[in-house]
């Protein structure tokens, strides 16, 4: 893909606030997690099968089955092989939506970005021109995630040592987007990214 680049990084980096962000700016994002969603929508069948119906959330308004992320997730954090079980039931066609749009908007020949949070620790590759990593520290990734999600100190550690260290992802990827402090600060770094990002593609 000529246009296509990867936003990543780690969990509670704030790579959603930076899509926006971009959006502002004019840029087009696909989000992974909206496609995710989609796919587990879609493959929820083959899901329930294979997990049971522990991860069937109740729904008192409707008749329509609904996947309950959260216990879903619980499982596969704790169990690899789970983990990659659900990985082999979604990802393909997760990785077949995100073709599908990105063939749309490639012929625009205007860069683009997808954003997939966990591009490093995927095991299917995603070609695209440059990878950028929105960048904090592991201490501002452990504070942010036990205030969003109201969850203990150990807790939070656990959810950051999950994904691949953020310094390494710093590491491999083409461009990075600091988010050490503030909205302003992140606004400033974004613009400062794009002046050096842009005249690639001119």
């Amino acid at each position: 893909m000529q246009y296509a680049n990867i936003l990543t990084g780690g969990i509670g980096c704030g790579k959603s606030t930076v899509a926006k962000l971009l959006e502002l700016h004019g840029f087009q994002i696909i989000d992974a997690d909206i496609i995710s969603r989609e796919a587990m929508n879609e493959k929820k069948d083959c899901i329930i099968q294979s997990f049971g119906d522990e991860i069937i959330e109740s729904n008192e308004k409707s008749d329509e089955i609904i996947i309950n992320r959260t216990k879903l997730g619980q499982i596969i954090f704790n169990d690899k092989n789970k983990k990659t079980l659900l990985e082999d039931i979604l990802h393909p066609l997760i990785q077949s939506k995100i073709l599908y749009q990105c063939n749309k908007i490639e012929s625009k020949k205007v860069p683009y970005f997808v954003e997939i949070p966990l591009y490093f620790e995927s095991r299917f590759e995603y070609k695209a021109r440059y990878v950028i990593c929105v960048y904090t520290t592991r201490e501002n990734q452990i504070q942010r995630v036990q205030q969003r999600n109201n969850l203990c100190l150990e807790e939070a550690i656990k959810r950051v040592d999950s994904q691949i260290d953020i310094e390494i992802k710093k590491k491999k990827s083409d461009f990075i987007i600091e988010n050490l402090s503030d909205l302003k600060s992140l606004q400033k770094n974004i613009e400062s990214f794009l002046q050096s990002f842009l005249p690639l593609f001119s």
